[in-house]
């Protein structure tokens, strides 16, 4: 039987910044519905790897596919439609202070032309997956550490993406909301999303049961299960 193609594949990938190699020739794949963690040190490329993927850069050598589009062979008016198929989640949250929950959530679905019914809807099943439906009318200065970055992760799938990319996303939180955001990314990756988790956080991918892929200076040096 045919195996299907995989959601992510990097085929010896390379990426130069002026004399600084951030990634090696890394081949790997990350298969459709999977969750998967990445790991390493700092400066070890995890956040250039999610960068290739999310098309904010391309490779200088090798092929990456993603859910079937090599993007080195994309046309540039192409790459909004497969950034929509793509949810990111930044450590530095990235939320306009000036405007409230409801509003930040939505700005992405209000660019794309949706109409304000689906808007309604999809922001309030984003917040109700992220167990924050009351906070939609505060301000996000009034929330706590925890509480923003699961706004960010409501914002990372409003859209309804295939792929979710997470750096570092509890990089500034406690033990305890650590583990509350690592949840949340559970039950998203319970409906089918494929995730990938870029962390230095062990615990988070201790005794999980999913992929750890581990790079170092650039290079992939072990894919296990943890």
């Amino acid at each position: 039987m045919e195996q299907p193609d995989p959601m992510i594949h990097f085929e010896n990938v390379t990426k130069e910044y002026e004399l600084q190699t951030a990634l090696r020739d890394v081949t790997c794949s990350i298969e459709k519905g999977e969750m998967v963690f990445l790991t390493g040190p700092s400066g070890s490329g995890k956040t250039t790897m999610l960068k290739l993927i999310y098309l904010a850069e391309l490779p200088d050598q090798g092929d990456i596919t993603i859910a079937g589009w090599n993007t080195g062979t994309l046309k540039e008016s192409s790459i909004p439609f497969v950034r929509r198929n793509i949810g990111v989640v930044f450590q530095d949250f990235r939320l306009l202070d000036n405007r409230n929950i409801y509003e930040n959530i939505s700005l992405a679905l209000r660019i794309r032309g949706i109409g304000e019914r689906e808007i309604k809807a999809r922001v309030y099943e984003a917040l109700k997956t992220v167990n924050l439906r009351h906070k939609a009318d505060s301000y996000p200065r009034r929330l706590s550490g925890g509480e923003q970055q699961r706004i960010v992760i409501a914002r990372a799938i409003v859209a309804e993406p295939t792929v979710l990319l997470a750096d570092e996303p509890t990089g500034n939180l406690d033990p305890e909301t650590a583990e509350d955001v690592l949840k949340t990314f559970k039950d998203i990756h319970a409906k089918g999303t494929t995730i990938l988790i870029a962390t230095h956080n062990r615990e988070l991918y201790m005794n999980s049961g999913k992929r750890v892929l581990r790079l170092e200076a650039g290079s992939l040096v072990s894919r296990e299960v943890c």
